[in-house]
């Protein structure tokens, strides 16, 4: 039952790490429209080619979906 269980455990681990490595980060120093990236929430496309802004002022950095 041990071996079961850290069996178990493993494969929890493996999967929520190959989940972890899916995601994608673009990482941009200006603004302007990020052509070519599709923004996605919970599998649904939200958005193509996005507008983002960078905030100079540390308030934050913002992705807009026209």
């Amino acid at each position: 039952m041990r071996k079961i269980a850290i069996g178990f455990a493993l494969g929890l681990a493996t999967a929520g790490a190959s989940m972890a490595l899916a995601q994608v980060a673009a990482r941009v120093d200006t603004n302007g429209t990020l052509f070519g990236y599709t923004v996605q929430a919970n599998g649904r496309t939200v958005c193509t080619d996005p507008s983002v802004w960078l905030d100079f002022r540390g308030q934050g950095s913002f992705i807009v979906c026209d």
